[in-house]
């Protein structure tokens, strides 16, 4: 087999592929040896003529000559043809192994010569593309015509000595792996770049491009755009020639034509398309169509600047079309003149420059001429544009940890919203959400207080001494409406306004007559006061001592007189385009990123959520965790506590607010509780019969644990007289005695009347749910305002404060199934035959069927009566009964009432049985006896006397109901 000749070089020409086939421009390019295949195995076949010539011959002979001898020689050819098939075999085995390790020797010096030949490929790449870094540079020709657009897998495309699919699989896939650099530099060769993504990132990279175009020495096209505006002000400040381009450009993407100083047609060569998705990935589609996926290259502003010598304006302009430069200085520029007032820019102040007074700019510091502002004006005087003006300037020079503004906009229109992405807005709230609104307000006292707290850690007398901490500034379009809104909200701004200075929150309130919407200690303390045109001469005067700004021209928006140190100015409010206000809060979120801040948390928490797990309020802490509570004013949200030591607790609430839902989480946060003080949980059965035998259980008021009650009002509802008193006054005494005795008690209830006023009034805690029914709200003890009928089910009021309360897992189930346990089998009892079941029944028929059923036989009172006689009080029998059977006396309540004075004789010896009988009844017939059990259904239960007084409830079954007829 012939060997592969030594590494030799070819010569070779550049090839324009992707980044997996991006090729080495040299003139001399190293050829990869490929090993030669091995060949397939040699295939033996059994010599069948050789085996058989032999026996043919040697039956020849034997017939010739008659010698058997000869038909020995016919062995001979099978012997000699599997001896001569072994040995082809062996030789074909030999010559396959010999090949095999030839072409692994091979491969291995194959896959060495990869190696070497993909990392000084690899260094190439990177070496190219340090030199594309910086425009000081003098890049070859190549880092001129193809741009690096970041890092990625590249698959290494050599000469080839040999064929590629020749090889196995595994081969080739050896081969593949190592020609494969996983992070090197992609470069792409388009005329045109389109890049989309997240703004601050398509900005970075697009730069980057910039960098690397700059040693083309030709000019840039940029097509229209808020981020072309933004790179085209950075191109001008540089002084790199650039003009506008005519291709359109989607909303948020940046387009830029590099094809001038690179020899390429923009019209002829297609676009290279990168959508940004991350700082780390980006997928691009290459200029002939494949498609990679790499880590872009980047590059801040700063570097931008850093990466080329700077030249002035004026020579930057000189290739530049004068118009649209002029437009995109207006447009998107920071002013360069900021450094009027150097004085006032020092310092930790907040001055930010508004517009001009005459020829002069013209500023106001809200530190030193503050602390707080009133604006006034009437609708189309510009106080919108006014506001973010000043926000702008607030913000284009200062960092998120300097200076945060707080916008609330109740004008019902969208003033802030390009305000959005600021990195320093910490929100903004308008009277669309008026819930919101309130907080955000309502949680600027609790920014007070935690301020308030943070000089006092530090040992400060003002915020100025204590740089880590952020000036805040809350602006207000149409204060008038946002105090409307609460009537606790003018307290927070005079609070603010009395206290704001040196705690660093400053206040800049905006209103169409701010001197009526704006009142007392509030308006004393804005010291900065600025009018616009108005239409009363008294609003003019009442804000700024003088009726001038009602004769301010109609037709000059933005015109405005400030009051400031005692003067009045004229001042023109510069106007900011939709372009300049995006350019520079992408120019602020940019600065951000760059300098690795997060972005400020709100002043405010956000509002409960409808849905809440139980797991996430579970913790330790006193008593059982059932919602979570929200505390406006202080800021916090903490899990809101049932502390049965307080005493038992209420919850109010109408159908579907979620108050079977509250029951239902405190028996699972019981359930779940590591210790063991919560003792048994007794649910309460929404079956009278059943709440009846669990209440009067005689352990219940003893043993420690949680009794629940659930619809307690509806469960009253369905007693009848005497027993809903009993039950009443005995759910009483458990409510009044759980906070200082076992168990603690929770019920709820719909609504408060007369039968519940009382257990109501003995809860120590009560839970009200704002849902449902106004009226039955407010009759139930709550406030009006606090009523929500759209609010979601489990929102509450406790202890003052909104909370809601969580979901639990699992339905409410009772826990204590013991106390419902009662008789439901009634036999003749052994031993007592000769003392006869006596039954008082409002139906005695169905009676006397149900008794047959279970082995009684049955006699009317009248004919026992007769075959009887009643001695010292007990009968004796008359006849031959067998006295192994027992006999059950059925009579119906007249009848007995008719024998006065039998049944209660009688009772002292023999079990009564009570079915439909009336407590009233109960008493007349046996008078002495406390109130029987309770029987809410006749056809279902009746009530078993013993002789020695007690009672107790059985229940029939299904089949003997269906027996009797009932």
């Amino acid at each position: 087999m012939s060997r592969k000749p030594p590494l030799q070089d070819v010569t070779t020409e550049r090839s324009d592929g992707p980044p997996d086939e991006q090729a080495r421009p040299r003139l001399i390019e190293p050829v990869l040896c490929l090993p030669s295949p091995v060949a397939d195995a040699r295939v033996v076949a059994f010599p069948i003529i050789m085996a058989s010539a032999p026996v043919v011959v040697a039956i020849l002979l034997w017939l010739l000559l008659g010698s058997p001898a000869m038909l020995a020689f016919a062995l001979l050819g099978p012997v000699m043809a599997v001896a001569s098939y072994a040995e082809s075999r062996r030789q074909a085995s030999a010559q396959q192994t010999r090949a095999q390790a030839v072409f692994d020797r091979e491969l291995d010096a194959c896959i060495q010569q990869a190696r070497s030949l993909a990392a000084d490929e690899l260094r190439r790449l990177e070496a190219l593309a340090a030199e594309t870094c910086t425009a000081r540079a003098a890049p070859r020709l190549e880092a001129q015509e193809r741009f690096c657009l970041g890092s990625g897998s590249v698959r290494v495309r050599l000469p080839m000595s040999g064929e590629l699919r020749h090889l196995p699989e595994d081969v080739r896939s050896r081969l593949d792996h190592v020609l494969t650099l996983d992070d090197a530099p992609v470069f792409g060769g388009g005329a045109t770049f389109e890049i989309t993504g997240s703004t601050s990132l398509v900005l970075a990279a697009g730069r980057a491009l910039l960098v690397q175009h700059a040693a083309c020495a030709g000019e840039v096209r940029i097509c229209a755009g808020v981020l072309g505006a933004v790179l085209a002000q950075e191109l001008s400040t540089l002084g790199r020639p650039w003009r506008w381009g005519d291709a359109q450009v989607a909303e948020g993407g940046l387009l830029l034509d590099l094809s001038e100083g690179r020899g390429i047609e923009s019209s002829n060569a297609a676009p290279v398309r990168v959508h940004v998705q991350s700082a780390s990935a980006a997928s691009v589609v290459l200029e002939n169509g494949s498609r990679v996926t790499l880590r872009p290259r980047f590059m801040t502003a700063e570097q931008l600047r850093a990466s080329g010598p700077s030249r002035s304006d004026e020579a930057g302009q000189a290739g530049v079309d004068g118009k649209d430069a002029g437009e995109l200085r207006r447009a998107a520029s920071i002013t360069s003149r900021g450094g009027a007032q150097p004085a006032r820019l020092e310092g930790a102040g907040l001055f930010a420059q508004l517009g001009t007074h005459g020829t002069a700019l013209f500023g106001i510091d809200l530190v030193t001429d503050g602390p707080h502002a009133v604006i006034g004006g009437t609708t189309g005087s510009g106080k919108s544009e006014l506001l973010v003006t000043w926000v702008l300037a607030l913000t284009e020079s200062r960092s998120s940890r300097e200076v945060q503004v707080l916008c609330f906009d109740f004008k019902g229109g969208a003033t802030f919203d390009p305000l959005a992405e600021l990195p320093h807005c910490v929100g903004i709230v308008t009277d669309l959400d008026a819930a919101e609104a309130q907080r955000a307000a309502i949680s600027l006292r609790a920014e007070l207080r935690e301020r308030e707290r943070a000089l006092r850690a530090a040992g400060a007398t003002h915020i100025g001494q204590l740089p880590g901490l952020a000036r805040l500034v809350v602006i207000v379009d149409e204060y008038q409406a946002l105090v409307d809104a609460g009537a606790a909200l003018h307290s927070v701004f005079a609070d603010i306004s009395a206290r704001g200075r040196s705690l660093g929150m400053h206040l800049v309130l905006c209103s169409q007559q701010p001197a009526i919407a704006v009142r007392g200690t509030t308006l004393a303390n804005c010291s900065i006061r600025i009018c616009l045109r108005v239409v009363a001469e008294a609003d003019s005067t009442a804000l700024i001592g003088t009726a001038s700004a009602a004769r301010l021209p109609a037709d000059s928006p933005g015109l405005a007189l400030v009051v400031r140190d005692s003067r009045i100015v004229e001042v023109q409010v510069r106007q900011r385009e939709r372009l300049a206000v995006a350019g520079l809060v992408l120019a602020a979120v940019e600065r951000e990123a760059h300098l690795g801040h997060l972005p400020p948390q709100r002043p405010w928490l956000p509002a409960l959520p409808s849905r809440i797990a139980l797991a996430a309020i579970a913790g330790d802490g006193p008593g059982l965790a059932f919602g979570l509570s929200d505390d406006t004013d202080a800021r916090e949200q903490r899990p809101a506590r049932f502390d049965a030591g307080l005493g038992a607790m209420a919850v109010i609430g109408g159908p579907r607010t979620g108050k079977t839902g509250c029951l239902t989480v405190l028996v699972e946060a019981s359930g779940e509780r590591s210790d063991s003080a919560v003792g048994r949980i007794t649910v309460l059965s929404s079956d009278p019969e059943s709440a009846w035998d669990q209440l009067c259980a005689a352990d219940l008021a003893s043993s420690p644990g949680l009794l629940v009650v659930d619809d307690i009002d509806a469960l009253l509802a369905g007693v009848e007289e005497p027993h809903r008193t009993a039950m009443t006054e005995h759910l009483v005494r458990l409510i009044k005695a759980s906070a200082s005795c076992s168990p603690a008690v929770a019920f709820s209830l719909s609504r408060v009347t007369g039968g519940t006023a009382a257990l109501v009034a003995s809860a120590a805690q009560t839970l009200r749910l704002v849902g449902g029914d106004r009226s039955a709200y407010v009759m139930a003890g709550g406030q009006a305002s606090e009523h929500d009928a759209d609010a979601p089910a489990g929102r509450a009021v406790w202890r003052g404060r909104a909370c809601q309360v969580a979901q639990a897992s699992r339905p409410i189930s009772n826990r204590d199934r013991d106390a419902e346990a009662a008789t439901d089998r009634l036999a003749p009892v052994h031993g007592e035959t000769d003392r006869e079941l006596l039954v008082v029944a409002r139906q005695p028929a169905t009676m006397r069927r149900l008794l047959e059923a279970r082995g009684f036989v049955c006699t009317d009172l009248a004919d026992w009566c007769a075959a009887t006689t009643v001695t010292r009080g007990h009968p004796e029998r008359g006849g031959s009964e067998p006295r192994s059977v027992q006999r059950a006396v059925i009579g119906d309540v007249e009848t007995w009432q008719g024998r006065f004075g039998v049944l209660a004789r009688l009772s002292a010896e023999h079990r009564v049985l009570l079915s439909g009988v009336t407590p009233g009844e109960h008493r007349s017939l046996l008078r002495g006896d406390p109130l029987p059990p309770l029987v809410v259904d006749a056809s279902r239960s009746a009530v078993l006397r013993h002789g020695r007084g007690t009672m107790e409830r059985i229940r029939w079954s299904n089949e003997e109901r269906s027996l009797s007829g009932a």
